[in-house]
């Protein structure tokens, strides 16, 4: 019942109050980048830790790394970030009863089997006497969030987790599974609404499909830039994902590389090897 009522709240919340005679078209644009440039820099510092000190020690690490970056970009762009969950790690990210009711909406709307591609919410929020932006954008589980989210994780790693988290509850889930959402938070001036300008997407020249190792499928490097910027800038920079899976200048060393980006299920097959063709180009015109 206690869950049924936040739903309901947070429904509520949704078509009340302020927001919906506000047009919040530059808050979202700014909260959009603002998480933009959260997620690749928590991504680059993922990576960088797996790959120096492993998943366990890695887990460490992300728990002073991840407020840290958080902090900096909310100095720069006045947002309050915090990244709450249903089933949290950190006590801390346990959701508000805003956010709570928020969530079990993206939840539903997942198990109805909608993407997550679409979750975002942008309102207007009374705290305090305070009128407040609230944005909110779901976090989905991909496969890389399995090493220490799934439901089979290493004993190094759940060992560590248990000594990090004693009050752990983000295990046991699954390729999209709802993981948690973004949530942002500041004072509304209409007047002075600041957006961080998301990074741009290198060009590649047209030049048509492009030869790829996987044998009877090609990809056009054009169309992969733009399935790029829908699926895959949020967390990755194409010039540093390109040159690293493809330090040769386009030599990758993935046998099946349409196989290889399709663990995210994001897109199909064809689209996976448009986007390959892109960062295979893109990493050719990297100079050495």
């Amino acid at each position: 019942m206690r869950c049924f009522s936040a739903f309901i709240l947070g429904c509520l919340l949704l078509a009340a109050g302020p927001a919906a005679a506000q047009d919040l078209t530059a808050e979202r644009d700014s909260a959009r980048a603002a998480i933009q440039q959260l997620r690749q820099a928590m991504m680059q510092a993922l990576q960088t830790s797996m790959r120096e000190v492993g998943p366990a020690e890695a887990t460490a690490v992300c728990r002073h790394l991840a407020p840290e970056m958080a902090a900096e970009i909310s100095a720069e762009t006045s947002w309050q970030i915090r990244r709450p969950a249903l089933k949290a790690r950190n006590p801390a990210n346990r959701p508000t009863e805003l956010e709570r009711g928020v969530l079990l909406g993206y939840l539903t709307r997942s198990l109805a089997g909608q993407s997550f591609d679409g979750m975002e919410t942008v309102r207007l929020v009374e705290q305090d006497g305070k009128t407040y932006v609230h944005y909110m954008r779901a976090i989905p589980t991909l496969d890389a969030c399995l090493t220490c989210h799934g439901s089979n994780l290493a004993p190094d790693v759940a060992a560590k987790i248990a000594e990090v988290y004693p009050e752990d509850e983000a295990v046991g889930f699954q390729v999209g599974d709802l993981r948690g959402a973004f949530s942002l938070l500041r004072p509304y001036d209409p007047e002075a609404a600041p957006v961080v300008q998301a990074p741009r997407l290198p060009e590649v020249a047209a030049t048509g499909p492009s030869a790829l190792d996987t044998p009877g499928l090609r990809g056009d490097p054009v169309a992969g830039r733009s399935l790029f910027g829908a699926h895959c800038l949020s967390c990755h920079g194409a010039t540093d994902l390109a040159t690293h899976l493809y330090p040769g200048g386009g030599e990758g060393t993935h046998g099946d590389v349409c196989e290889f980006l399709q663990t995210h299920g994001l897109t199909d097959r064809q689209n996976d090897c448009d986007i390959i063709a892109y960062l295979k180009v893109l990493a050719g015109q990297v100079p050495e």
